[in-house]
């Protein structure tokens, strides 16, 4: 009998090594096949690859623990209160795993996609780890953001491409002006620097917001053709906008 049950125990461990062997070449010839692609996570496919690999070798413990009669009641027992303690520990950091697998489950960010904000900043998305995300300005800054925060925020996203990166600037104009002269002045500014940062030129979009204490608030939108030369254009676009309002005695006074 001794013998028997060492043999099949040898055969389950050599059958769950071959199975994460299995798991392991999977996983490698997926990377190669998909090398490039900005739809691939290597990283939480490494992650998910450790993962499925702990599971097997769990249950071929288990397998052999039935096997030789071990009573595994008092194991399991430890292991729910190691579990435990465990999670109240690694509480955040088990967070932000949540969190990343949940954004690469629901597939509606992905890595290379561009996104805007919460606070407006144009951003595009390089990787999405076990812990954090990292992100790249416009300007070639790099975030690293954890994930359940990154998770939580209000962003716009542009897709894969940034092609037609849309441009919004809004401004409160004096209560002394007028109303023909703030559009006419903003238009023409919104024009010159579409002009400049598209190749075929889409008309520029202007709307009056609201009427504040102070004065006239307004928006206006230009696509781009690149998403990194938002920051330029955004400067362009204010500069531009001032000196065309002050021409018309228009003067800025807020945003």
């Amino acid at each position: 009998m001794w013998l028997i049950n060492s043999i099949v125990s040898v055969v389950v461990l050599a059958a769950a090594w071959s199975l994460s062997r299995w798991c392991t070449g999977f996983n490698r010839r997926l990377i190669e096949r998909h090398q490039g692609s900005e739809h691939i996570n290597p990283t939480m496919r490494l992650i998910l690859q450790r993962a499925v690999q702990a599971v097997i070798y769990i249950i071929a413990l288990l397998t052999i623990g039935q096997i030789w009669h071990i009573d595994i009641g008092p194991l399991w027992a430890g292991l729910g209160v190691a579990g435990v303690a465990i999670a109240l520990g690694l509480q955040e950091t088990l967070s932000n795993l949540f969190a990343a697998v949940f954004v690469i489950i629901d597939k509606t960010i992905r890595v290379g996609a561009y996104l805007r904000m919460d606070d407006g900043t144009v951003v595009k998305v390089e990787d999405i780890s076990w812990r954090s995300t990292r992100l790249k300005t416009a300007a070639g800054e790099k975030i690293i953001m954890p994930n359940r925060l990154f998770a939580n925020q209000k962003v716009v996203s542009y897709g894969q491409s940034e092609k037609g990166w849309r441009l919004s600037l809004s401004a409160v104009a004096g209560p002394s002006s007028k109303l023909v002269d703030i559009e006419a002045g903003v238009m023409a500014a919104a024009k010159t620097v579409a002009g400049k940062y598209q190749k075929v030129v889409a008309e520029p979009q202007f709307y009056f917001e609201e009427l504040t204490a102070t004065g006239l608030k307004f928006k206006v939108i230009i696509k781009i053709d690149q998403a990194s030369e938002e920051m330029a254009a955004r400067h362009e676009l204010l500069k531009n906008i001032i000196n065309e309002l002050a021409e018309r005695s228009c003067p800025l006074i807020g945003r």
